[in-house]
């Protein structure tokens, strides 16, 4: 076959025929299924490659490289040789995109998205948007999946040249920043491509159905989870410090805040002790000034029904005495000279555990132990492991690419301990942890605000992450101030979700919030055992707990781009509010019976409820009583 010209091949692949069409200059590849274009591979170049191919296989050969397309046991493999330069792939939107993992300014689909070309690592804020929990994995509505296996630089949807690029702080930059990270294309000026970018390139292209068998497809290649977290983490809302009281703690004041949750009638489970409650970071003691007997306060809190945790972060104040142990011992991250690195973080600069070291983590985990058998302390919340915190000339005892860092100190936490929450994750779906939402801000928008909560709990399930853990409720208090509406609205989205976790006080905004917080947190406790259910189900297959709508019709327009409804599981459609000032909605059910859960009224699917009242005190959830056969 001449592919210098206009060639095409024709391979089985599992139920469908994929042809492969390729052109020399520019040179590209097309992927059709039926005939129609699944996908377009473009490579700019300023020569035209000299090709070869096979009934299976593709050579590109370029001036600086060779790019080789193979077709394996279920799926094809396009590498591209080193380069001393790096390589640009170019892939064009068709259909409605997903996966990736969070983003700050979370959009659902993804195509509403433009995102400068950047490196894909885990971070704490990014600037093109990038959160904590990634996955280096896209998928579309018409069943493409698109898995980088090598390091890569990766954009999205580009901006045009003369928008503004941010750099990586932990200011906050204003909300505007937010809303930036990513763009909105609202004029549809992106380049409508994926941008992989890497002197060496290693993807994956899946071709299925449809988002559903290619999210299935992104299972099988990362894996999934075959346990659960702790049940307790599931049934009862978790009660942090952090929002509420940032670092003004003590043993007294986490007394009293635990008296305050009993008296107010809140069902918990696990009392989180965050930010200062050391006398330096990296000292895993509790500091004696404002904890002068924490085995007595844990023993307390234990008698009054609940678990406690601590929070933990691989970064070591330079006055700590783990400081000076950990750089005796090389157990921190290094310079080229053999000093240990301060990197910066929120609260200054410190050194930073060497997760690559299995002496270094010996260490730190038994350290974490013996402060359990002191204390009593049932678990601890892990915060940051995020890539960004590792310099790119740093010294570790294993040469590490960054995100790997992410996937060494989560894989570490999930060996030792279950009660617990990270908020990074890097190829960890099979950790049978909790995963945190990043630090939610304030306010009502996608911008990570109220309405972010649900399309990041669904860019988390659909990246392979089933048990999330949303932020607080109400958000973290940073800039703006919470009313009894946010907080009420809040915690109605939270309480049908995995897990439910409270740090502001809602009987701090008044009898209304106090008393349909309660609410929804005991709805939270009541629908405990089906979420168990859910869950438990899940492992099998690698299911998500919380799915998009679409799952149960992925051939739906409307279902493909709804980002203000979710299932849990297949059964329960929740349409929450996230506007403020609102008491009615459109909500849309996908095809099949269905029921309100709360007046019995049955609806035909396939349907637009216009203008549904959803007043303060109503959560709209729709329970599927006739099941569907998926397209």
């Amino acid at each position: 076959m001449d592919l210098g010209e206009a060639p095409s091949g024709r391979r089985g692949h599992g139920l469908h025929m994929i042809q492969i069409e390729t052109t020399p200059h520019p040179f590209s590849i097309s992927f059709k299924k039926n005939n129609q274009v699944m996908m377009t591979v473009r490579l700019d170049s300023d020569s035209a490659p000299h090709l070869r191919s096979g009934d299976s296989s593709v050579t590109a050969e370029f001036p600086r490289f060779t790019l080789d397309l193979k077709l394996a046991a279920d799926h094809w493999h396009l590498s591209t040789s080193p380069a001393d330069s790096p390589v640009e792939i170019k892939i064009q939107l068709h259909g409605c995109w997903y996966g990736g993992g969070e983003l700050i300014h979370q959009q659902h689909p993804l195509n509403k998205l433009m995102m400068h070309s950047a490196p894909f690592h885990t971070f704490d804020n990014g600037p093109t948007g990038l959160s904590g929990v990634l996955n280096p994995a896209w998928f579309s509505s018409n069943g493409t999946l698109i898995i980088a296996d090598s390091p890569v630089e990766f954009g999205m949807n580009q901006p045009p040249a003369d928008y503004p690029r941010f750099r990586w702080s932990f200011a906050t930059e204003g909300r505007g920043a937010f809303l930036d990270r990513p763009f909105l294309d609202k004029g549809g000026v992106g380049d409508g491509l994926l941008t992989f970018t890497g002197n060496s390139l290693d993807l994956k292209f899946h071709f299925s159905e449809n988002a559903v068998t290619a999210y299935e497809n992104q299972v099988k290649h990362f894996g999934h989870p075959t346990e659960l977290p702790p049940e307790g983490l599931f049934t009862k809302p978790t009660w942090t410090t952090w929002a509420r009281y940032k670092t003004a703690i003590s043993q007294e004041v986490v007394l009293q805040f635990a008296d305050e949750i009993i008296q107010n009638g809140y069902p918990y489970g696990v009392m989180e002790i965050d930010d200062r409650w050391q006398v330096y970071y990296g000292d895993l003691e509790f500091d004696p000034q404002r904890f002068p007997n924490p085995k007595a306060m844990i023993d307390e809190l234990h008698a009054k029904g609940f678990k406690v945790t601590t929070w933990v972060i691989p970064f070591l104040d330079e006055r700590s005495t783990a400081f000076a142990e950990g750089t005796k011992n090389g157990w921190l991250v290094r310079r080229t000279d053999g000093s240990p690195y301060l990197v910066p973080w929120w609260q200054g600069h410190g050194g930073l555990l060497d997760v690559t070291n299995p002496s270094a983590l010996e260490w730190f985990f038994g350290r974490l132990n013996q402060l359990q058998v002191q204390t009593g302390c049932d678990g601890f919340k892990f915060d940051a492991g995020e890539a960004c915190f590792l310099p790119d000339d740093a010294v570790t005892h294993q040469k590490i690419h960054p995100n790997q860092y992410t996937k060494n100190y989560v894989g570490a936490v999930a060996k030792h301990h279950r009660l617990t929450e990270v908020r990074s994750g890097w190829r960890n779906q099979a950790a049978p942890i909790f995963f945190r939402q990043w630090d939610k801000t304030t306010s009502w928008g996608l911008d990570n605000g109220l309405h972010s909560v649900l399309t990041g709990a669904l860019a988390m399930s659909l990246a392979g992450y089933p048990f999330i853990l949303p932020d607080m409720v109400g958000g973290n208090e940073y800039d703006e101030k919470a009313d009894a509406e946010l907080m009420i609205r809040w915690a109605q989205l939270n309480a049908l979700l995995p897990s439910m976790q409270f740090s502001l006080a809602p009987w701090d905004y008044g009898a209304d919030a106090a008393d349909l917080c309660r609410r929804f947190a005991n709805l939270h406790v009541e629908f405990a055992p089906k979420i168990l259910e859910i869950a438990k189900a899940s492992l099998e297959k690698g299911l998500p707990i919380i799915r998009p709508i679409f799952w149960l019709d992925p051939s739906d327009e409307r279902a493909l781009t709804c980002d203000d409804e979710f299932l849990l599981g297949d059964e329960f459609l929740v349409a929450p509010i996230i506007t403020p000032n609102t008491t009615q909605r459109d909500i849309y059910l996908p095809k099949g019976k269905w029921q309100n859960h709360w007046t019995g009224e049955k609806i035909a699917g396939n349907t637009l409820l216009e203008h549904y009242p959803a007043p303060l005190d109503t959560l709209p959830v729709f329970r599927r009583i006739c099941s569907v056969a998926r397209t």
